[in-house]
Formats: structure tokens, C-alpha cells, sequence
């Protein structure tokens, strides 16, 4: 039984070694140079936010300069028949703009949309809530896009 135990803790402690983050900022071929808020909003601000990880200078990786504008639009999805509510839509557009280092002429523009429908609540403190987690989640996700799509430029 010990044997079995210390084979389980020996793999655990070692069978780990090689773990690197998916998206850690030493392998990519790129860095940020600046990100730009177009339409001064709060939700590209917050996407600025989680690329500001890659804006570590390097003079032998490609430099980028972004320009983003974000837009967040919720619907009504759904009536009963009462006439109540009873989903939402949540749609969030982004633009971002991919500007070389030496150019002020944009090399790619990037659109990415996502959309979520969720269903009404009656405690509306709880719907909001719900709706802050699902933009931090659709933010999260695009800003995961962004990084991916910046690598194959």
C-alpha cells in the first residue's frame, strides 16, 4: 500500500514538470506596442486590460499597435405569453485594427462577435450579476482570439 501511495506522489511531483501556459508570452513572435480605445468604452478598456500582458518590448519579435472599438448590445430574445420576458440576447462586437510598427496604414483588421442568450430572472439583482459574469466571460474569450489571431499575422 505505501508503494502505491509514494508511486502516486512521485508521478504527481514529477509527471508535472513540463507544464507551460497556453498562453504564456515567451513563445509568441510577437509583442504589443500600444492599444488604442477608439470609442472610449469601458468593455474595450477592459479587453486593453488582459493584452496588456503582451506588451513587453523585444527588438527581435514583431511589433503591433491596436486600435480597438467595442460595442455591447442586449435584446429582448423571447415573450411568454403573458407577455413577459422571458430571454435575453447579449451580443458583443469588436473591431480591432493591427497596425505594423513602422506603418500607420492598418495590415488586418480583426471582427470578432459573440453572442449569448440567457433566461430572465426574478430577482433582478441576480440578473445582473449574471449578465456581468457572462461579458467577463465573452471578454475573456476575445481577448484569447485576439492573441491567437495576432500569432498567425
Amino acid at each position: 500500500m505505501k508503494k502505491i501511495i509514494l508511486f502516486f506522489c512521485f508521478l504527481a511531483i514529477y509527471g508535472c514538470a513540463g507544464y507551460e501556459p497556453l498562453f504564456s508570452t515567451k513563445k509568441l513572435s510577437y509583442y504589443i506596442i500600444d492599444i488604442e480605445n477608439l470609442n472610449k468604452s469601458n468593455l474595450t478598456n477592459k479587453i486593453a486590460k488582459r493584452l496588456n500582458n503582451y506588451k513587453s518590448k523585444s527588438d527581435n519579435k514583431k511589433g503591433y499597435k491596436l486600435k480597438i472599438s467595442s460595442r455591447m448590445n442586449n435584446f429582448v430574445a423571447s415573450k411568454d405569453g403573458k407577455g413577459n420576458i422571458s430571454t435575453y440576447e447579449m451580443i458583443v462586437n469588436v473591431d480591432v485594427q493591427v497596425f505594423s510598427r513602422e506603418s500607420d496604414l492598418p495590415i488586418n483588421n480583426l471582427n470578432f462577435d459573440k453572442n449569448f442568450i440567457y433566461n430572465n430572472q426574478e430577482n433582478k439583482s441576480n440578473l445582473n450579476q449574471y449578465k456581468k459574469d457572462i461579458l467577463e466571460n465573452i471578454i475573456n474569450k476575445i481577448s484569447q482570439e485576439i492573441i491567437i489571431k495576432l500569432q498567425s499575422i
